[in-house]
């Protein structure tokens, strides 16, 4: 990750998702950065008393639609190293990793926004398989590799807001195999709501940020609908839409994305959080050998 820009045109209402990732297209090694674009329609908030968010002053007059976030995509995708198959076998990092910094160091480069994608394991098994939801990355082709439990993220997460008082942070679940679905279903709740302890999930999809702040219920959870997700977890109300078919394809400017957003194609008006998302490919070399961490290591 090389960190964000804070002089970059942003504007109210738009989520920059910013991430290292690798091509699904082909077994050829790929890193691109991608972002993603999240834009919510709203009218702007009255001010209120709150002196920052995420460290920018002024920011809790707004609601949460209106503010702009960090995030990485496939969060935890790399976070914890080398990803397995199932069998037991390492996943090839420039296919299935997108991430080389821990949560915490995500944290601290100020993502604020985090994309996790869920399987569920039913038992537990020497020291890296772990029983419960846990994060993966899947492949429609290969299968699913997998990273460590979701609530070792989580609890990195809730540390580090112990210690940012003014850190609003959101976390989408979504993609997932089809058979871990009731899992994920009967395990989300219990497992997001037990692993923060020092702040609170949010039950209000889109609430004022001052109230967010002040009540400590700094954390906002958004689940894929199949998860059958209930309160404090939030429905997530998404459309995607990609920029070309792949990372070969024709590359976007973030005004060519921007300007197509403002057309409004999918009717944003018509739900006050409903997101589009704009996934922003361009190409380059894998890396990861130069930075240290090599296969089977």
């Amino acid at each position: 990750s090389s960190g964000i820009n804070a002089e970059w045109p942003l504007r109210p209402g738009i989520v920059i998702l910013i991430d290292s990732t690798f091509s699904q297209h082909s077994m050829a090694p790929l890193s691109s950065w991608v972002a993603m674009v999240t834009v919510l329609l709203l009218p702007e908030a009255v001010s209120g008393t709150c002196k920052t968010v995420n460290g920018v002053h002024g920011a809790c007059k707004l609601r949460l639609n209106y503010f702009t976030l960090a995030g990485t995509h496939n969060s935890g995708a790399g976070a914890y190293g080398l990803l397995y198959w199932y069998s037991g076998a390492v996943a090839p990092s420039c296919n299935i990793r997108n991430q080389d910094k821990s949560i915490t160091q995500q944290l601290e480069l100020g993502i604020r926004y985090f994309d996790f994608d869920l399987s569920y394991l039913s038992s537990s098994s020497g020291s890296w398989w772990e029983k419960g939801l846990v994060l993966v990355h899947c492949n429609g082709v290969v299968g699913c590799a997998y990273s460590r439990s979701l609530k070792r993220a989580l609890r990195e997460i809730d540390n580090f807001m112990a210690r940012t008082p003014d850190a609003v942070v959101a976390i989408r679940f979504k993609d997932h195999p089809s058979s871990a679905r009731a899992d994920i279903r009967n395990h989300l709740k219990d497992e997001v709501l037990s692993s923060f302890t020092h702040v609170q999930v949010n039950p209000d999809p889109n609430p004022y940020l001052k109230d967010a702040i002040n009540s400590n219920k700094r954390v906002f959870v958004y689940a894929n609908g199949g998860f059958a997700p209930r309160s404090p977890i939030n429905e997530l109300r998404q459309v995607e839409t990609y920029f070309g078919s792949s990372a070969s394809d024709t590359c976007y400017t973030v005004n060519d994305i921007l300007s197509a957003l403002q057309k409004d194609k999918y009717n944003r008006a018509g739900n006050s959080y409903y997101p589009v998302q704009v996934d922003w490919y361009t190409t380059g070399l894998c890396l990861w050998d130069e930075a240290g961490e090599k296969e089977g290591e």
